[in-house]
């Protein structure tokens, strides 16, 4: 038997496993994207089951009060009420032990969102006024107004302090306990269809994690960039086909097995001194805004 040519080839490549060329590819990178991905949810579940004020709050009182601090925040008029509802919200974290970084990192990016559609509100040309500092473009002066900055600065601090707010809340509470309150709130149809939808997210995250393992434990020679993304490209659109497939499939068995649109749960436990005094509290600082 003789050995075939392909083999007697010497290549002179680097091979992706002798530590020489470990730069993430394409396919690395998405995998580091999915583990983070997993990390943050796991990261919730350990903040939800921590012992705290928001915690020990039951989950249809915790959602009013947020509701109520985040109505606070929208029609505050003045910064120092922003002022005190951010004083409130520092105070919330720090007694429900969730970590300051993990509420900024996740309001962070609302606030670069905001801070990019807000920026032209910072000039003259948006908000006439006095202005603060400016340039000369072609002969047309651009400047920032102090009226502009102070109502460019008011908007971003309150759209942060409504998505801490909202981050706040989903740190502390659990899944179920927060889609079991939330039907006191809305029609039980759509949070059942809120609930299969985030339920079965985690199922296809994981379909397409293994899928690019499979595939980045099987290459011996690193890709090219346009086959990686050529490759999960195509895998995006299996995934679609199979949501549609996994959705007919899972609608089906439900059905089959007598499932009339509402899930059944066990009942809501009864609102206690400190369930109803949170609630107060929270509407206190709303009504206080609206007064203010």
């Amino acid at each position: 038997m003789r050995l075939p040519e392909w083999l007697k080839e010497a290549r002179g490549e680097p091979c992706p496993v002798d530590g020489k060329d470990s730069t993430p590819g394409f396919l690395e990178k998405n995998l580091d994207s999915i583990a983070s991905f997993f990390s943050g949810v796991v990261s919730f579940e350990g903040y939800s089951s921590s012992r705290g004020l928001l915690q020990s709050i039951e989950p249809r009182a915790r959602i009013s009060g947020v509701l109520a601090l985040i109505l606070a925040c929208g029609v505050a008029s003045k910064s120092a009420v922003l002022g005190g509802i951010f004083f409130v919200i520092l105070s919330i974290a720090l007694l429900s032990r969730v970590r300051l970084d993990a509420i900024a990192k996740r309001v962070l990016p609302s606030f670069i969102f905001t801070l990019v559609l807000i920026v032209p509100v910072f000039f003259s040309f948006i908000t006439p006024g006095e202005p603060v500092a400016g340039v000369n473009i072609n002969g047309v002066d651009v400047s920032i107004t102090k009226q502009g900055a102070f109502l460019a600065l008011f908007f971003i601090s309150r759209v942060s302090l409504m998505a801490a707010l909202v981050m706040l809340l989903l740190l502390t509470t659990r899944q179920a306990d927060f889609f079991r309150a939330l039907r006191q709130f809305l029609p039980s149809f759509f949070v059942t269809a809120l609930f299969m939808t985030f339920r079965y997210i985690f199922v296809l995250v994981k379909v397409v994690e293994d899928a690019t393992l499979a595939r980045s434990s099987r290459t011996i020679k690193k890709t090219g960039l346009k086959d990686s993304q050529d490759w999960f490209a195509s895998r995006i659109a299996l995934i679609l086909k199979k949501s549609l497939a996994t959705a007919e499939e899972v609608t089906m068995a439900m059905a089959s097995r007598g499932f009339n649109g509402k899930v059944n749960t066990y009942g809501p436990a009864r609102m206690g001194r400190k369930d109803l005094l949170w609630i107060g509290l929270a509407s206190f600082v709303f009504f206080l805004s609206l007064g203010l």
